[in-house]
């Protein structure tokens, strides 16, 4: 409704008449106005609640999920906001039924975090299989063996581990790994594990380095050693190779030390001296000491 009354009745009518009805004609649209406001304003509260509701349902239907799963703490971590309680203008969010749906709006409960305890995952393959050598009579062959494969770049103990993990390489029977020549990785395994491992490379063309010879003194690639002689030259690779040896002793632990150090010195690597053993000085003691002979030197690793 734009006006009251028809611009021709209001000409008609004195001064004071026409002032008053003109100004009751602007209270009415404004009445009007705030009228249609506040029913959109109902129209939102009523949502507001319905949507409240449903959120309160589904609180208690995921608390009851959570409850049945068996004794896990729930967490809920709630996050409420409030409306500013500066002074505002009067107006449409000063009205009884804007407070009322603002309220209803922020104080919707919303749950940000849910804690849960995690169900156990279960054993793998290969750490059941590990358990389970531990209690089995020992059969088939003894021993350890390096197993020799070339590389066609320099590379590093992971990235070993990780490509042969790659290829299906159960990297738990991986004893050792190093690199004795400058093309040439060495990989010590168990022999029962051999024949598997040598069979897994050469699924995918990995070729087995079966001749390769750690003592040669054609591995040496340090140019320091140039000038030696070809005795002096087999006497630094039977060096760089037990230096090597020794090295993987440090990090196997105590039970399996033990033997691939008798591997190592029965093979003429190390001598008797370099074995391991066990320590026996108490609890905080080192796993193993390692007793160096008077013969060796520290030479570092060729590449």
């Amino acid at each position: 409704m734009s006006t009251l009354l028809p611009s021709s009745v209001m000409q008609g009518m004195s001064p004071d008449l026409a002032s008053f009805l003109g100004n009751m004609q602007a209270q009415f649209m404004s009445l009007q106005q705030r009228t249609n406001e506040l029913e959109s304003l109902a129209a939102t509260n009523a949502k507001l609640t319905a949507q409240l509701v449903n959120a309160e349902k589904l609180i208690a239907d995921l608390r009851s999920q959570l409850a049945s799963q068996g004794n896990c703490q729930i967490t809920t971590n709630a996050s409420t906001s409030s409306a500013p309680t500066t002074p505002k203008e009067p107006g449409t969010e000063a009205s009884t039924w804007a407070t009322t749906a603002a309220a209803a709006h922020n104080s919707v409960v919303v749950p940000t975090a849910l804690s849960v305890c995690k169900t156990p995952r279960p054993p793998s393959v290969r750490q059941v299989a590990a358990s389970a050598r531990m209690f089995a009579i020992p059969t088939g062959p003894k021993g350890y063996q390096y197993v020799y494969i070339p590389r066609s770049r320099r590379l590093t103990h992971r990235e070993v581990r990780n490509s042969l993990k790659t290829l299906g390489v159960d990297t738990g029977r991986i004893l050792d790994i190093n690199f004795p020549a400058k093309d040439v990785v060495g990989i010590l395994v168990h022999n029962q594990y051999a024949e598997k491992f040598q069979t897994t490379l050469t699924t995918v063309a990995i070729e087995i380095l079966d001749a390769f010879d750690p003592l040669d003194p054609k591995n040496i690639a340090d140019p320091k050693y140039k000038s030696l002689s070809d005795s002096e030259l087999e006497e630094v690779a039977a060096e760089l190779h037990s230096d090597r040896c020794m090295k993987a002793l440090k990090y196997l632990r105590p039970h399996v030390a033990v033997p691939v150090g008798h591997f190592f010195c029965d093979q003429g690597w190390i001598s008797k001296e370099d074995i391991p053993v066990h320590s026996v000085s108490g609890p905080g003691a080192g796993i193993h000491d390692f007793q160096s002979p008077s013969r060796r030197t520290s030479v570092a690793m060729s590449e």
